[in-house]
């Protein structure tokens, strides 16, 4: 009976780590990406209005003692109407906001138009994979001694693996021509929205911008998919994983802050981005009529970089 259980505590957390490694889907649509038109100067034409005064007047004595003074027409002086002289309209380009004093919305559509753009390029270049992933058992039935031992499984399971893929005309693949199921640079649209996002910083990094951004808290179960993740790093989908003879009654996952760190170039193009997505996994099975329940908890991480 304990060897049963043991056993069932070490597939359970197997289980959960294997289909959080191998399954992990991404949705969206496609965007188009929104430029900036440049601002052009206002050409200014000043006009010098110059003024002929008319000749003074003369003035005729009629006699020594009582001066008599007769006046000759004057000849009128024009009236001159100035114009009041155009003031230059100085229509200034915008300066360009430093990206530290950015809003959410500004970092957000900064990104979005980034990877929509990256995802838009036709010719060819190669991109690094690395993929990690860092789990540890931390509830099954048997204690620590049942928990050792499947952490030193799930480790001999779940190792970092690197990879050089090549992107072309959209469509990416590894070395044996395989289409890799990536975010980035072309699988769909980024389509996170401002509600998803629980922090965001952006700052200048010699030509580059940085771009930090923490997606909020979410749940997601086997069948409900975690909005905000599934728009911009991805789910576990646990849906489709073969267990054999084990039943899972539920698996809750509980993604407590995924977060994504983008470097994009003077000309809008990402030039790497790199994920963390922390998760806990509660899980109950049903194995030879026997139900236990285990947890795990860590993180995949994940680094694409695009080599321009």
């Amino acid at each position: 009976m304990k060897s049963v259980k043991k056993a069932l505590a070490v597939i359970l957390a197997l289980a959960a780590v294997l289909s959080f490694s191998g399954c992990l889907r991404y949705t969206s649509n496609i965007l188009e990406v929104t430029t900036r038109p440049n601002m052009g100067g206002n050409e200014v034409n000043t006009t010098i209005i110059y003024i002929d005064p008319s000749q003074t007047p003369e003035v005729q004595t009629t006699s020594p003692l009582i001066p008599e003074f007769t006046t000759v027409p004057v000849q009128q002086i024009p009236e001159v109407t100035t114009q009041p002289v155009q003031q230059p309209e100085i229509t200034t380009q915008p300066a360009v906001k430093d990206p530290s004093s950015w809003t959410t919305a500004e970092i957000l559509k900064f990104t979005t138009d980034a990877v929509t753009k990256t995802k838009a390029y036709t010719n060819k270049l190669t991109v690094d994979h690395e993929e990690a992933f860092d789990v540890r058992v931390t509830k099954a039935p048997g204690g620590k001694l049942i928990m050792d031992a499947a952490d030193g499984i799930i480790a001999s399971v779940a190792k970092p693996s690197q990879e050089v893929l090549t992107f072309t005309n959209g469509r990416t693949t590894n070395a044996e021509g395989e289409n890799v199921p990536l975010l980035l640079p072309k699988r769909g649209a980024f389509t996170l929205t401002a509600d998803g996002i629980a922090t965001a910083y952006a700052k200048k990094s010699g030509n580059d911008t940085i771009v930090h951004i923490q997606l909020v808290k979410e749940v997601g179960t086997l069948t409900d998919h975690p909005k905000h993740n599934a728009a911009s790093v991805g789910f576990l989908d646990a849906s489709d994983v073969d267990l054999g003879t084990i039943t899972l009654n539920y698996l809750d996952i509980t993604y407590t802050g995924s977060t994504m760190d983008f470097v994009i170039n003077s000309d809008g193009y990402v030039k790497s981005v790199a994920y963390k997505i922390p998760i806990h996994i509660a899980v109950e099975a049903k194995l030879f009529g026997m139900t236990a329940a285990g947890e795990c908890e860590g993180s995949q991480s994940e680094t694409w970089k695009l080599n321009w």
